[in-house]
């Protein structure tokens, strides 16, 4: 026989362990820390690998990123603001997935004066509600979402992730930007730590904890009320005193038309649980004095919402220039809801123990605020009206020199490898990559045999 005869048996050997050891998505892809000019698509392999995302610009031309290893931040830089671009994912050069990014717009522009967000919590039981929640938000459109903590029940272990938050989110996550908070059950695994390790969001002082971003001319503060009240002060890796100070500073720097803050346990609530005293002794203060519009809450599995209030007193029975924060519990996202043990408050202007979900709806100064069931239907609804500034500049006015809001688009690197862990990657890495190089090697020796002895 010839050796030519055997070639092609010997490609089918060297295919079969590689597609036995072919390397798979398992998490994302998803969108993190989007800017009008950037976002995160992040990725996670099984293995060592070559990831690639690209997205296609309106007009002609891509933006890129690529990274090896097995978690791969791919940052696309250059994007259009206030727009909608496609983006797609290769894996070792094979398709591997795509989705869409839209950019909010550069604050104080027109375009910054509109935009339409979801909102939900305790979506970690998984369960059918939860999943009709987010299914509901992707149908309205919704450009980003945000959490307000218990993201993975029951205990925000590191198995729990892959189904009980990436298997809800894993077709919104990919067009839509999730800006997360931490609840109170992602705190049962020690610092949080799989929580951390499951999602990519900007620094603050004690980590990803408690952050910032605009989205538009709305400024989000998403904080973390485990600092304040603890589960275990020796297992939290935060403190209130610290977040306190940041939360006083980021909002007296921001200089948005509208300040929303996001987080677990409530500081205005009833229903269940009420509040821990020592939650509103230390924001309500910093709300009212930089002018928090809304604060989003959770941990109480129903929905509520307050009159416009001071330190718990009502200021006024309507939201036409509440000149006050108004409290939303929205804790209705869970798989099973908690009866109200505590009365309705003096500020409790609708309470309902009900499965829902938030759609903010940002129109200039009006900021409406839909409570939708899983089935599509309205819950409740009201609407912040406040005077705000007229937008600066023409969103397509081209940024003045020196502006350093718009970056050139040139690709950028991702790390490769876990939060904290070395690199990695590249031809030959990983036990795929391994075994494929061993066997090359092994065929090609025995190719030169079965050549040599064939010699004349």
């Amino acid at each position: 026989m010839r050796l030519t005869s055997r070639l092609p048996a010997l490609a089918a050997a060297l295919a079969l362990p590689q597609l036995a050891l072919a390397t798979s998505i398992v998490r994302g892809p998803f969108l993190q820390q989007t800017t009008p000019t950037s976002t995160i698509v992040v990725v996670s392999t099984d293995a060592a690998a070559h990831v690639e995302a690209v997205a296609d610009l309106p007009g002609g031309g891509t933006a890129q990123a690529k990274s090896d290893g097995t978690h791969h931040l791919l940052r696309l830089s250059g994007l259009p603001a206030a727009a909608t671009i496609p983006f797609h994912v290769t894996l070792d050069g094979a398709p591997a997935g795509d989705g869409s990014v839209r950019t909010p717009a550069v604050p104080g522009t027109e375009a910054a004066r509109h935009a339409v967000i979801g909102a939900t919590a305790d979506t970690g039981s998984a369960g059918p509600n939860a999943r009709a929640n987010v299914a509901r938000m992707e149908l309205r459109g919704v450009e980003a979402v945000l959490t307000m903590g218990d993201n993975s029940y029951p205990d925000g272990a590191a198995g729990e992730w892959d189904t009980t938050f990436f298997g809800v989110w894993k077709d919104l996550m990919r067009s839509a930007t999730m800006w997360t908070g931490v609840g109170d059950h992602e705190y049962r695994t020690p610092f949080a730590q799989p929580y951390l390790d499951a999602v990519e969001l900007p620094q603050g002082p004690q980590g990803e904890r408690y952050y910032s971003f605009d989205w538009g001319d709305l400024h989000v503060a998403a904080l973390d009320t485990n600092c304040i009240v603890p589960m275990d002060a020796s297992q939290m890796g935060c403190d209130t005193a610290t977040m306190v100070a940041w939360l006083e500073a980021d909002l007296a720097a921001s200089k948005a038309p509208w300040k929303l803050v996001t987080m677990h346990r409530p500081a205005l609530a009833t229903g269940k649980y009420g509040v821990f005293p020592e939650i509103p002794r230390a924001l309500l203060g910093p709300f009212e004095k930089y002018g928090v519009d809304l604060v989003l809450q959770a941990h109480n599995h129903l929905y509520e919402r307050t009159w416009p209030a001071r330190q718990g007193a009502v200021v006024k029975k309507d939201y036409d220039h509440p000149g006050a924060p108004v409290y939303l519990t929205a804790g209705g996202g869970s798989d099973y809801l908690y009866e109200s043990v505590l009365p309705a408050a003096e500020w409790t202007a609708f309470r309902a123990t009900e499965y829902q979900h938030l759609i903010l709806t940002l129109d200039g100064g009006t900021l409406l605020v839909e409570s939708v069931r899983p089935d599509g239907s309205l819950l409740d609804k009201f609407q912040i009206v406040k005077d705000v500034p007229p937008p600066s500049a023409d969103p397509l006015t081209p940024p003045a020199p020196g502006d350093t809001t718009t970056p050139p688009p040139v690709p950028e690197q991702s790390v490769a490898g876990p939060k904290g862990a070395g690199g990695g990657g590249g031809c030959g890495s990983g036990p795929g990559g391994a075994l494929a190089l061993g066997i090359v090697g092994a065929v090609l020796a025995w190719t030169r045999r079965g050549a040599r002895a064939r010699r004349p």
